[in-house]
């Protein structure tokens, strides 16, 4: 279960903490802004601790403990986090998604058992709707940042979590494919064409400096195919302080940038994640040294 802690509760600083890597985080935003998802968390997990709390509230209640957890990394990468701190406290991201996958099964089995005169339920269906564009952004979004800090024990835990959503979609098989021995690497048909058809295309690029034109633009239209999720437009919504913004990036763009060893020099564009990719390929370079 979720911890009594609110997790990457990093060092509280008295302004941003690095510079801000998008122009609409200014520091009293973001000092209201982590200061309600750190409190949303712990009212959360609180919640979960009650046993008598029905089993669909309480993996929706872990999905809120999740979900605020990575907006808040998301945030503090945004305010100028280190990437090296972020790096460290990405794990606890990653905990809370597969708690709230493991709490997703005595859910399904609570299902099977009240309607299990319509047949069996599967219990190995993950909590990720793929169906859902913005659970299937989620997690694209969550695996991409792991891949970027090289961190193959969160790959690999996001992956086991999310087994059943295996062979479905072309771009989350292309990130994962150096990750899984039964790559589906030959996949190139998404769940949502728009605007994910043109990341996949950079991966069947015969010549792979011509990679990055696709790249560039999925960059250009992703974010207007981004409507319907809490944060689209928050920066236009601000009031008092407040809004539910935590800064808006494609980072399963830089997971392909990163993945096909592009050279991402002329790739400029504010959802963009830069300073992430090029960490990736600093720590892959040393450790192949």
């Amino acid at each position: 279960m979720a911890g009594k802690n609110p997790p990457l509760l990093l060092d509280e600083t008295s302004a941003l903490p690095g510079k801000h890597r998008q122009k609409f985080l200014y520091s009293d935003l973001y000092k209201n802004v982590r200061k309600d998802l750190i409190e949303s968390v712990e009212i959360c997990a609180q919640s979960i601790k009650h046993h008598e709390l029905p089993p669909r509230y309480r993996v929706n209640a872990q999905a809120s403990v999740y979900l605020n957890t990575f907006w808040l990394w998301t945030l503090e990468y945004t305010a100028g986090r280190s990437l090296d701190e972020l790096a460290k406290s990405f794990s606890s991201v990653v905990k809370e998604f597969v708690i709230w996958n493991e709490l997703n099964i005595p859910y399904r089995r609570f299902l099977s058992e009240r309607f299990k005169d319509r047949g069996e339920t599967d219990l190995t269906i993950c909590a990720v709707d793929f169906d859902n564009r913005i659970e299937y952004q989620n997690a694209l979004q969550l695996i991409s940042i792991a891949i970027l800090l090289r961190d193959e024990v969160s790959v690999n835990r996001i992956i086991s979590a999310m087994r059943s959503n295996r062979h479905v979609d072309a771009l989350y098989e292309q990130v994962i494919a150096d990750y899984v021995q039964d790559s589906r690497g030959d996949m190139d048909e998404v769940i949502f064409d728009e605007p994910y058809g043109t990341l996949v295309s950079a991966y069947f690029q015969e010549d792979l400096s011509a990679a990055s034109a696709p790249i560039q633009r999925y960059l250009k239209n992703w974010y207007r195919y981004q409507e319907g999720a809490r944060w689209y437009d928050a920066h236009k919504r601000i009031k008092e302080d407040c809004a539910f913004y935590y800064g808006y990036w494609a980072f399963e763009a830089g997971a392909t940038c990163y993945l096909l060893d592009i050279d991402d020099t002329d790739i400029v564009h504010s959802v963009y994640p830069k300073d992430l990719v090029f960490y990736g390929k600093r720590l892959r370079d040393n450790s192949s040294g």
